[in-house]
């Protein structure tokens, strides 16, 4: 598998940069993982901001899609596992996972994507849901390869 992360926005706080790098290099050795920070919107108002970070993120995002958002659909680590086994059984080799800005995915983003995943049912800074999103990454692909780090 595959991974394409794209976000608005560049990671501000060091234990973000260095949490996020620990896991994208833990991910490497299971998985190839391409990220892409975009910059974010500059305008006064949040719906063209938002359509404006949606459509940059639309543009550069390749194969299978999926949104972050917090209607989506939320897993534990062993059924995101195997989900992504499914995914790569149809044939899914990339998979282009996107966290919007502060406003969020657009309408039409969310309507667009393939999927739309939730992380948790708490609200998470951004960079934060970035960081478990690699995490969770690397878990799911070592539970996919039989690794002890995910003793369930």
């Amino acid at each position: 598998m595959r991974y394409q992360l794209l976000t608005i926005g560049t990671l501000k706080r060091r234990f973000y940069k260095e949490g996020c790098a620990f896991y994208a290099e833990r991910l490497q050795k299971y998985a190839k993982l391409e990220l892409s920070e975009l910059k974010e919107g500059k305008h006064r108002d949040a719906s063209q901001v938002k359509t404006l970070e949606s459509d940059a993120l639309r543009s550069v995002a390749k194969g299978y899609i999926i949104a972050l958002d917090e209607t989506g659909k939320s897993f534990d680590s062993e059924s995101l596992a195997q989900h992504l086994t499914v995914l790569e059984n149809r044939s899914i080799g990339l998979v282009s996972l996107l966290i919007g800005g502060a406003e969020g995915h657009s309408k039409d983003l969310k309507k667009g994507a393939d999927e739309l995943w939730r992380l948790s049912n708490l609200t998470l800074p951004h960079d934060l849901a970035r960081l478990v999103l690699l995490e969770q990454l690397y878990r799911a692909e070592t539970i996919r390869a039989g690794h002890p780090y995910h003793r369930g």
